[in-house]
């Protein structure tokens, strides 16, 4: 793997304060959705800071069709109403738009299905449409989210072979549960890109050889939680709080539920199998607003990953990580994955736990100040992911 131009934090110094560079005409192929009430992403954060910049940002949602209104009704819904195949303007120079065809193509975890659908891949990442591609054929820079958009790779370079291109690397493909048709496609096309911007240096080993891999670490949003005076919860309780589905072990948080009946867990963006304990509170997507309340005045956050090994990374780019560190909370998280920052209460993924004594650890942990150090602002993350591109 070429790290010769790999980035420190180090280095990143040097550019820190400096404001972000303008002019330019970004497109982000992503398979989030720019919406209000739905979750936001690093990828979301990032697009902002460059539209304000005055950078106009094309923020493009692929990886969806008329298929997702079985799985996800108000996320597809929202998106044909308010950005079906055209750009909407969310802010100045910021815009959305949604490509949705009749059909997608998608991972899913059963081989069969798979080799079934690698036809369809292929087929879906030949075409954009117009809407999409006159402003790809127009950009200064390309980034592709990992996931599905990586299709898209070769493509692009087609449409547009003088632009930029920006690999904004979140996941390990096979983590996510990504297609092998999307885990071969990383690996042959991973040398097209510009940059390959990862927020672990974990993560960033881990990749395909050959990238020019930038670690970036990720950010937080800070004046969000620092608006968030009034707290959701009533008076005199006590509150967990867990944020995302990836990996989520509902059977470790079921356990620290039982053990702590007193305690209230509250769950957002994940899907709870069966009936929830009646100290579990379920709460589905939320904006990041409401989310932000929940976070600073909880008592406790969960890092509930089911994780392996190779899974790890997750330690150095979790959001919610950095989120529970920002507002100073304990946080409980399985102990294969690494702890640098002095909040962690862990738990053995494989062994017997003392659910009540871990909670009654988190309960009593002082919420420190120093559990903030060192995290950095979206306008951070923002400058340095466009400087490994136009240094």
């Amino acid at each position: 793997m070429d790290h010769s131009r790999s980035f420190s934090i180090d280095r990143e110094t040097s550019i820190s304060g400096k404001p972000i560079p303008g002019g330019r005409e970004i497109v982000i192929l992503s398979s989030h959705v720019f919406l209000e009430g739905f979750r936001k992403a690093s990828i979301h954060f990032v697009a902002r800071r460059w539209a304000a910049a005055g950078n106009d940002v094309f923020f493009t949602t692929v990886g969806h069709s008329a298929l997702s209104r079985f799985k996800q009704k108000d996320r597809y819904e929202a998106l044909r109403r308010e950005q079906g195949n055209r750009y909407a303007a969310i802010e100045p120079h910021l815009f959305a738009g949604a490509y949705l065809p009749p059909l997608h193509a998608f991972s899913t975890a059963k081989p069969i299905v798979n080799a079934l659908v690698k036809p369809l891949f292929a087929l879906y990442g030949r075409h954009l449409p117009a809407f999409v591609k006159d402003k790809i054929e127009a950009a200064d820079l390309v980034v592709i989210e990992s996931g599905t958009p990586v299709v898209y790779l070769d493509l692009v370079r087609r449409l547009n072979p003088r632009a930029k291109l920006l690999y904004f690397c979140r996941d390990l493909l096979r983590s996510v549960g990504a297609a092998p048709y999307l885990r071969g496609g990383e690996a042959r096309g991973i040398g097209l890109f510009d940059s390959v911007c990862v927020p672990s240096r974990r993560l960033g080993e881990m990749l395909p050889p050959g990238g020019k891999v930038h670690f970036v670490p990720q950010g937080i949003e800070g004046e969000v939680f620092d608006r968030a005076e009034v707290s959701p919860y009533p008076e005199g309780s006590r509150n967990a709080v867990a944020v995302g589905d990836m990996l989520f072990d509902q059977v470790s948080v079921a356990a620290m539920a039982a053990a702590a009946p007193e305690v209230t867990f509250h769950l957002f963006g994940i899907r709870w199998r069966g009936d929830a304990p009646t100290n579990i509170r379920v709460h589905g997507e939320q904006s990041f607003e409401t989310l932000a309340a929940y976070i600073r005045h909880a008592d406790i956050g969960l890092a509930p990953y089911r994780v392996n090994s190779s899974e790890v990374y997750l330690a150095e780019s979790s959001l919610k990580l950095l989120q529970y560190g920002y507002c100073c909370l304990p946080v409980l998280l399985p102990d294969i994955i690494p702890v640098s920052r002095g909040n962690e209460i862990t738990y053995s993924l494989e062994g017997e736990n003392d659910w009540r004594a871990i909670v009654d650890a988190a309960l009593v942990l002082p919420h420190h100040q120093a559990f903030r150090d060192g995290i950095l602002t979206w306008e951070d993350v923002a400058r340095q992911t466009l400087a490994t591109v136009f240094a």
